[in-house]
Parts: structure tokens; C-alpha cells; sequence
């Protein structure tokens, strides 16, 4: 018997499919008819759909059901140098105004209109499929890469989560990152996935 043939791209936007573990297209966000692939997800199923089936019954679920997420996400470049030097020039200000130094003034000033026109250069972040619908799903993570690039002397790395639903679908999908102060998530946690296409837009942690 020939084992029926897998397909190599997406049947939505033609991106070429790269895991056939995933029934999800990594770029729009598609369900793959993928056969044999299909069939092992459905076999899997068992705890992480047990887990993901309880999610409703928590207190937190309603309120997360009704948050929205921004449409678009800016990625925070140098946000851990930005914070102390926000700190510092506000810091300076303020004591120049009180003892009256001007170059104190005039340092923090500057210090904070470099910040200000920094942060309106960070350019959003383009979504992959900007007419997608906006999905709230129960989810568990349970793998994740990460890329980094250097932009404008600022390095930005954005993650890429493989989620798995409620109902066995599993997808990879992009998240910018948001500094090193930004609690990430780690592989087996669960929570509702807020996601466009194949870009996930943020994460919020529910346990079960």
C-alpha cells in the first residue's frame, strides 16, 4: 500500500511546511491536513488536553477572555540600559531644580529627549498576517527557539513558541522580545495564547 503524499506547503499562503509535527502553517497560521503528523498529534493528546480542558473552570479565565492585546508590539532595544539612565536624568533634574545647577538641568534634559526620540525609532512590529483574526485559546508551550539580530546598535531577538490547543492543534508562532526584565515562558506552562496568524501577541499564565 503507498503511504499517501505529504503535502510540502501551506494550502492557505504557500509557505513551504518545514515540520510535519506541527498542524499549524508557521507563517499565517493555518491548519495543515498533514496525515500521519494529524494522526501522532492526535495521539498525544492525553495529558496536555486533560490540563487544557480544566482552564475554563479557573477564576482567572473570564478576565482573560475579555482582555485585548495591542495590535502591534515594539521591540524594547535597550531597555535595560534605558530604565537607569530614565532614573538617573529624572534623578538630576531634580536636583537641579532644588540647588539650582544648571548643567545638571541641562545634562538631564538632554538625557531624557535621547530616550524619548530612541524609543520613537523602535519600529512596531510587523505582523505576518495583519487580516487574521484575533484568537484567545486555551494553550500549553512546549518548545521554543529564539533569533536574534543587531539593529540600529540594539540587539533584538524575537522567540518563536510551539503551543499546542484544547484542540490538539499545535503551531509555531513569533514573539518579540521584550527585555531582560520580561518574565518569559518556559516549556509545560499553560495559559490563554492571544494570537494573529502565526504571531502571538502575548501570553497570560493560567495554571492547572
Amino acid at each position: 500500500m503507498t503511504a499517501p503524499a505529504v503535502a510540502k506547503s501551506c494550502p492557505t499562503c504557500g509557505a513551504p511546511i518545514t515540520r510535519e509535527d506541527l498542524s499549524l502553517c508557521s507563517y499565517c497560521g493555518s491548519p495543515l491536513q498533514l496525515g500521519g503528523a494529524q494522526e501522532n498529534a492526535e495521539a498525544e493528546r492525553s495529558l496536555n488536553q486533560e490540563r487544557l480542558g480544566k482552564m475554563p473552570e479557573k477564576e482567572e479565565w473570564s478576565a482573560a477572555m475579555d482582555w485585548e492585546p495591542l495590535m502591534a508590539s515594539r521591540y524594547p532595544g535597550g531597555s535595560a540600559v534605558a530604565i537607569p539612565l530614565l532614573s538617573g536624568s529624572i534623578a538630576a533634574i531634580i536636583t537641579a531644580w532644588v540647588f539650582n545647577y544648571v548643567a545638571g538641568l541641562v545634562i538631564g534634559s538632554v538625557t531624557l529627549i535621547t530616550l524619548f526620540a530612541r524609543h520613537l525609532r523602535q519600529d512596531p512590529v510587523s505582523p505576518l498576517n495583519p487580516d487574521a483574526p484575533l484568537l484567545k485559546r486555551a494553550a500549553v508551550v512546549l518548545d521554543r527557539r529564539s533569533e536574534t539580530e543587531i539593529v540600529g546598535g540594539d540587539g533584538r531577538t524575537t522567540y518563536y513558541f510551539i503551543l499546542e490547543f484544547a484542540d490538539g492543534a499545535r503551531g509555531e508562532f513569533r514573539f518579540p522580545g521584550r527585555g531582560a526584565t520580561f518574565d518569559l515562558m518556559v516549556n509545560g506552562v499553560t495559559g490563554v495564547a492571544y494570537t494573529r496568524g502565526a504571531d502571538l501577541l502575548a501570553f497570560k499564565k493560567i495554571r492547572v
